[in-house]
């Protein structure tokens, strides 16, 4: 009875000075780890959002031949050279109205108010017919994304973490030049989607890298840190963008590419996540890290290697029906053939509670980017130059940042994800309102933009938040998984997003309508998803299950109140 008393005590006490000695420390290693994970986003957000520039459609018309005027007029003919089609007219004066006589496509070409060479769409001529193409780029940017959230997380958890990144990071430079020196458009479409399958390989990864390499307790510096690093990879967008913008824009896509060449530092100073190793029965490469974390923050070997070998042992699972000798030999293969189980998506869908928690957190993923990306589309656009433009509104998500952070400090993760849908909700709604009865009246028409923006912010704090909350709800080896189909399901918000403009057009008030009775719905589901705040990462799924049971919204509610009563 006292051996037993003695080891339950001992454990409580290990396993926090587990978390707490081995990642707790902001040491040399915590910081040259966390400090790769951040400088990955930018290639990720370069590659994602550079369409915004290399696909821009400026001012255009039919190319007029050296031996005409722009409007060739004589006395009863005359033609125009409109937008996608040369128009010729009859000047009837008996009906004193010009009669359009022929209507021909623009043969000559067109004429842009930029140089030929400038985008995408002036160099290939995606205009009028063809104008499609140059949205279908970056709808093909966002169906690779879909696809690469789904395999890539899989890969990740059953392969390692860094694996998937670096290799996702490395072809990612390769493609991001083929784009640069792509003949033609078919070849431009085929790489711009591989890009965003390979987006994907380093973003989940490397999101799940941040979070594992520390504890609860300093995990959310790493998530603020990252938001602010996405935020300043956009700002930085615009000055490099507008420095180049004399130029062709295979010069931008490659400058932007060789923010990639930091994945042949990464290759050699990033090490795999210490929690997949330990939870996969990695000893060897394990113990490489170990040395590592002992040399890099001066701390005992030995008692490192000690620590993780116990950690190692309440990972491993041993079958009942095994005899006192297998399970001897077992013991003595210190670790090197683990038992362990292995998730999937078929994991998620065959347990239940798994199943309800995961369709909440897909549902608000999808809300996060639909709203996201379509405010990008409806909100009331700065007058004046494109590069500030994008400058101004990268700009001010640095307010998210600081709120964020705040927040994480004081609130959980569920806290937060609904105060920021309820401030969105609520700043949507009445921005519409705003501007359904604005009319002429500026100062009206004015707040109408300041309470879009103030949703804007909310829905880049919360989705930020997402990326910390998400990996934490799911055990080791089904993290990756968790939060790649999570992307992979927002990705359906961000290919509707698009006709969100086509909307507003029809019935302006309906995109704000939409977007706000999401946010707000996303409020009341999210209490019933478990909150993380104060809680380790869980390495096994019968950890989740129970943990779930345990407190999720709903029944620890029913469970507090019958403990009153």
């Amino acid at each position: 009875m006292k051996d037993k008393e003695k080891t339950t005590t001992d454990s409580l006490p290990e396993k926090k000075l587990d978390e707490n000695y081995i990642y707790g420390k902001w040491g040399p290693y915590q910081v040259v780890q966390a400090a790769i994970c951040f400088f990955n986003i930018w290639p990720t957000g370069f590659q994602l959002l550079i369409g915004v520039f290399i696909g821009y459609r400026p001012a255009f018309q039919c190319a007029i031949p050296e031996t005409d005027s722009k409007d060739v007029k004589n006395d009863s003919i005359y033609i125009i050279y409109d937008k996608c089609h040369i128009k010729t007219f009859l000047n009837n004066t008996n009906q004193g109205r010009p009669y359009l006589i022929n209507q021909t496509a623009c043969i000559h070409g067109f004429q842009y108010s930029l140089e030929k060479h400038s985008t995408i769409v002036t160099e290939m001529d995606l205009v009028c017919d063809h104008a499609p193409l140059a949205e279908l780029v970056q709808t093909l940017v966002m169906a690779g994304q879909m696809v690469g959230a789904a395999i890539a997380s899989s890969l990740a958890d059953k392969l390692g973490r860094k694996t998937i990144l670096l290799v996702s990071h490395l072809l990612t430079m390769a493609f991001g030049f083929g784009v640069a020196f792509s003949p033609n458009y078919t070849t431009l479409a085929i790489l711009k989607f591989i890009l965003g399958v390979l987006q994907q390989g380093m973003v989940m990864p490397n999101a799940v890298l941040g979070i594992e390499l520390f504890p609860e307790r300093t995990r959310f510096y790493c998530e603020a840190l990252g938001l602010f690093f996405w935020t300043t990879g956009l700002v930085i967008m615009a000055p490099i963008a507008y420095l180049l913008r004399d130029y062709s824009w295979r010069y931008l896509q490659i400058a932007l590419t060789c923010f990639s060449l930091f994945s042949l530092v990464q290759f050699w100073v990033q090490d795999e996540s210490l929690r997949w190793l330990v939870a996969n029965g990695k000893k060897k490469e394990a113990d490489k890290v170990i040395r590592k974390v002992a040399k890099w923050n001066k701390l005992s070997y030995e008692e490192l290697r000690k620590m993780v070998e116990r950690k190692m042992a309440r990972t491993k699972t041993v079958p009942e029906q095994q005899t006192d000798c297998e399970k001897n030999v077992q013991h003595s293969q210190e670790y090197d053939s683990p038992l362990l189980e292995k998730y999937s998506i078929i994991t998620i869908l065959r347990n239940k509670t798994v199943l309800a928690i995961s369709l909440i957190m897909w549902f608000t993923w999808v809300t996060n980017t639909l709203t996201y990306f379509g405010l990008t589309l409806t909100s009331t656009k700065l007058a004046g130059d494109r590069y500030l433009n994008f400058f101004l509104s990268s700009f001010v998500e640095y307010i998210a940042v600081i709120l964020e952070y705040i927040m994480l400090r004081c609130l959980g993760r569920r806290s937060i994800t609904v105060v920021f849908h309820a401030i969105c909700g609520a700043s949507l709604a009445s921005a519409t309102l705003l501007n359904h009865f604005a009319g002429s009246n500026s100062a009206l028409q004015m707040l109408s933009v300041v309470t879009t923006f103030i949703g804007k912010m909310a829905i880049t704090g919360s989705f930020s938040t997402l990326f910390l909350y998400t990996p934490e709800l799911y055990p080791t080896n089904l993290r990756n998984v968790g939060i790649g189909f999570s992307s992979a399901f927002s990705r359906i918000g961000a290919i509707l997003s698009p006709f969100a403009g086509t909307l507003a057009e029809a019935i302006p008030w309906a995109p704000g309508t939409i977007f706000s009775a999401m946010c707000f719905t996303v409020t009341l589901l999210i209490l019933c998803v478990p909150e993380t705040r104060g809680s380790e990462l869980p390495q096994s799924l019968k950890e989740v299950k129970l943990w779930y049971t345990e407190n999720s919204g709903i029944r620890k509610r029913n469970k507090t109140m019958n403990t009153k009563l």
